[in-house]
């Protein structure tokens, strides 16, 4: 899924990587300030009609969960009925709206039974536009300074994925081939990959099948065979069973194998391997020689 809008680079996220973000501290605080803020300049005027300040603090907090809450149910009712399968893309607007539009109701109520205010249509129609505007900066903060850093401390790679027609110059190689000798000899027995199997999550994958891991948290993201599977494990137990012909890990988080491996396009700050299924893998500032190494040795080896 893919939430846009005019304001910063369109995050593209699953709906577990959805539910991290959510569970991560970095947000958590981030919804705990914009609490305080709301409480502090009292823009709507409760405690001025009377509203206990503990009663205030609830509230906002009831407040800003439901809007959360609202949100999400929104994107996931969206993946589960909107046309072109779990690859979509969705104004930031529609969910922002839909979730204010059912928190403003909530918060009215709450509020009316509390403090000398009055829960009316015409209430809710004067407060609904500013809730709307008021909300989007906050979400438009959140998108542009605060999601990026819940991105960096997880490892999700949010903004790194493929947007089709965006694609810079790379450095391409041809398809994959077997080497007659491999570039890195394997640990243990020399004997090809074919029917060798690795267990992950609990699960035995033929290793020929796997295509790239990914950490997230406690779990793993597992492409193999044409179909993505998360289960949970540690990355390092999955590079333990690897012989090291088999691939190459050019980030902490990531595992790729050889014959998914496209190409490497190199960039000045940072270098991106790319994979056959049009997925974007960052290369680690530390490991950037190492992948480009292995990678002229698999070319030298194919060539």
């Amino acid at each position: 899924m893919q939430l846009f809008d005019m304001f910063g680079e369109p995050p593209q996220f699953t709906v577990h990587e959805m539910m991290m973000v959510l569970r991560s501290g970095v947000f958590l605080k981030y919804a705990a300030a914009v609490v305080l803020l709301l409480v502090a300049f009292d823009t709507h005027g409760y405690r001025e009609a009377g509203m206990p300040l503990q009663v205030n603090i609830l509230i906002w907090m009831v407040c800003v969960a439901a809007f959360v809450f609202v949100y999400a149910a929104v994107l996931l009712g969206w993946l589960a009925l909107a046309p072109g399968g779990r690859r979509i893309r969705l104004l930031r607007l529609v969910p922002n709206a839909t979730a204010m539009a059912v928190v403003t109701v909530l918060v009215l109520a709450l509020a009316s039974g509390f403090a000398d205010l009055e829960f009316s249509r015409r209430v809710l129609l004067q407060h609904l536009p500013y809730n709307i505007a008021l909300s989007y900066i906050f979400e438009t903060l959140m998108f542009v300074f605060i999601l990026p850093q819940a991105d960096a401390a997880l490892g999700l790679d949010l903004y790194r994925r493929k947007r089709p027609g965006c694609e810079p110059p790379v450095e391409s190689r041809p398809a994959p081939a077997v080497p007659e000798q491999p570039v890195q000899p394997p640990r243990g027995a020399a004997e090809g990959l074919n029917g060798t199997a690795v267990v992950v999550g609990g699960q035995k994958f033929a290793l020929e099948q796997l295509r790239y891991v990914k950490s997230e948290e406690h779990y793993l993201r597992v492409s193999a065979g044409g179909s993505e599977l998360t289960l949970r494990g540690r990355l390092a137990d999955l590079l333990a069973q690897m012989p090291q012909d088999a691939g190459l890990q050019p980030h902490r988080s990531w595992w790729v194998a050889r014959d998914a491996v496209a190409g490497l396009r190199r960039g000045g700050q940072s270098d991106v391997l790319l994979l056959a299924d049009g997925t974007e893998v960052p290369v680690a500032r530390g490991r950037r020689a190492h992948v480009r190494e292995v990678m002229q040795a698999w070319q030298a080896g194919e060539g």
